[in-house]
């Protein structure tokens, strides 16, 4: 890294050109979030901006969860209501892979009800995975792009910070979830997360991501920063 670049390495070529691309349709939605711009591709290397080290707290929680809604409501608009969350979405030439095919055995652990929802994207909203710039909040990290319900990835946001810095109270989860929902219900009324939907995406979340615990800066195990009693739905 120097400094206006960050250079981000890959274990194969092709894995780098895929989050090339997903950043590359991500920019293309002129959703108006800020995503660092890409320099160079590289043998197994992605060369970006570098638009600083500021990572988000709790207390950032709810202008990640605007950004959040405002690039998902974008891509609804522009791409993603032609798409079906159980098939594979080719936009560009890039495909986007379907929720269920990557997820089918959490899936067959903690269903979800997600048969003719709105499509939005999962691109792991890891409270890690955003920055302070002079320009508002940045998205980077594009690793991961699959198709997901509203309110998937805010999920993601949710659990990430809780298990990253501690408890976080039912009024912060729910002033991001509206602040959320303020931008993505530009896509419709129906783009939006309810508070039940969040919860059980929340779930569904730690099934994935207990297995990262003392890893990757996750300190605290969600059953025990989780702000409302245990849900039914956990095996």
């Amino acid at each position: 890294m120097t400094t206006d670049t960050f250079v981000k390495h890959y274990s194969d070529q092709h894995t780098a050109e895929s989050a090339a691309a997903h950043r590359s349709w991500l920019a293309g939605l002129n959703s108006g979030v800020r995503l660092p711009q890409l320099r160079a591709v590289q043998p197994g290397r992605l060369v970006f901006e570098h638009l600083g080290d500021r990572q988000l707290g709790p207390a950032d929680l709810d202008a990640a969860a605007e950004a959040l809604g405002r690039i998902h409501a974008a891509a609804h608009t522009h791409e993603l209501h032609a798409a079906s969350l159980d098939q594979p979405h080719t936009a560009h030439g890039l495909v986007i892979t379907d929720f269920i095919t990557p997820r089918a055995a959490a899936l067959q652990h903690l269903p979800l009800p997600i048969p003719g929802l709105p499509v939005a994207f999962y691109k792991d909203a890891n409270i890690r995975n955003f920055l302070h710039t002079g320009d508002g909040i940045a998205l980077v990290d594009f690793d991961d792009l699959t198709l997901a319900p509203f309110g998937y990835d805010l999920a993601k946001l949710i659990i990430s910070t809780a298990m990253t810095f501690g408890r976080l109270t039912n009024e912060q989860i729910d002033q991001a979830r509206q602040a959320y929902n303020t931008e993505a219900g530009r896509a419709g009324a129906a783009a939006t997360c309810t508070a039940d939907a969040l919860q059980l995406y929340c779930e569904f979340h730690h099934h994935l991501t207990a297995r990262y615990l003392h890893r990757n800066g996750y300190q605290h195990p969600w059953p025990h920063v989780r702000p409302w009693p245990t849900p039914q739905v956990i095996p």
